[in-house]
């Protein structure tokens, strides 16, 4: 099946008339001499056979050559150190949001990326990689460290350290919310670290739906899709400018029935996707998945009425480039 069909059918799948906004706002694809749309957002797709073999432990010196090359590429550096400076410096306090509900982030990937930040010469303390509850942060094989050295690692309701979540609510769009203390106040730069997983409601569960685990009442948005509330939870001021870079954990995968993990369609992708662009990471990730449940033959999300709405919504707002046609894609 050819790119370009696909990208006709996720624009049906995540609805017409979203869509139709989004690309509204771009230049035609060339086709019987039209001018072609030039892309505005670009995508790293870095795979490794072996990184489907073994656990992911095991290919921690592959993970760091594979993010370092697709930061060289995304940033057109020299060298990987250069890249990495480009994004970050050692003043940033950088959050690490992980996702630990269902297929958890890899703790192997989360450690490439932070050893990208300290060629950038951060200090350690002032990373930290989080989620919602120690509890599950320690389930995914993350190591909690409270202390006051090296990297950090806490959740929300960590005791004396996430501080929970702020007392007021933060209106945006159709949200009403309290923000987890620590996207709200303790760092000013974050980096998603999503799994590529299906979503039994919004269809995927990538970078930005990864951002329901920032606010206290993630289960009052669930209706239509999660559309639009996803957007508007990313679009709020303590995500969408703080949001440098997303780095989408597809070393295992899971094509349907997620978020949970189910081991009936574990994906052995083997690969990263990573963009500085969080709209267009999602949007190449969903097409990725979209691709593999046709080889599964299993229906499309918008057959089975759950189509990633929220992808569109968020180009449509200008927080990204949803249109396919618009990102470059660079094989790694």
């Amino acid at each position: 099946m050819s790119r370009e069909r696909t990208r006709r059918e996720f624009f049906t799948q995540v609805g017409v008339a979203a869509a139709g906004v989004a690309l509204s706002q771009a230049p035609l694809p060339a086709f019987g001499g039209e001018e072609e749309a030039k892309p505005s957002a670009r995508v790293a797709i870095a795979r490794d056979e072996a990184l489907t073999r073994g656990r992911v432990e095991e290919h921690g010196k592959l993970l760091q050559k594979l993010l370092d090359a697709s930061m060289q590429k995304l940033t057109q550096a020299p060298d990987a150190t250069t890249a990495w400076r480009k994004l970050f410096n050692r003043k940033d306090r950088v959050g690490i949001k992980v996702n630990t509900l269902g297929l958890s982030t890899q703790p192997a990937v989360v450690d490439a990326v932070v050893s990208g930040l300290l060629k950038a010469d951060l200090p350690p303390e002032n990373i930290v990689i989080w989620d919602r509850f120690d509890v599950e942060l320690a389930a995914a094989g993350f190591k909690l460290n409270r202390s006051s050295r090296g990297v950090q690692c806490y959740g929300t309701d960590a005791e004396r350290i996430g501080n929970g979540y702020q007392k007021q609510i933060e209106s945006n769009g159709r949200i009403g919310s309290c923000f987890s203390r620590i996207v709200a106040e303790q760092v000013d730069t974050l980096i998603c670290v999503p799994v590529l997983k299906d979503h039994n409601l919004a269809g995927v569960s990538l970078g930005m739906k990864n951002f329901y685990g920032a606010i206290h009442n993630p289960n009052k948005y669930h209706d239509h899709n999660c559309d639009p509330y996803i957007a508007d939870v990313v679009s709020h001021r303590f995500i969408a400018p703080k949001w440098r870079l997303t780095v989408c954990d597809a070393t295992r995968a899971q094509c349907h029935a997620g978020p949970g993990k189910h081991p009936g369609f574990r994906w052995l992708f083997g690969g990263l996707i990573v963009s500085r662009d969080f709209v267009a990471a999602d949007a190449v990730a969903a097409d990725l998945l979209a691709d593999k449940r046709r080889a599964e033959g299993l229906k499309t999300l918008a057959e089975e009425k759950r189509p990633p709405k929220h992808i569109a919504t968020a180009g449509a707002r200008n927080l990204g480039e949803a249109d396919l046609n618009r990102i470059e894609q660079i094989e790694i």
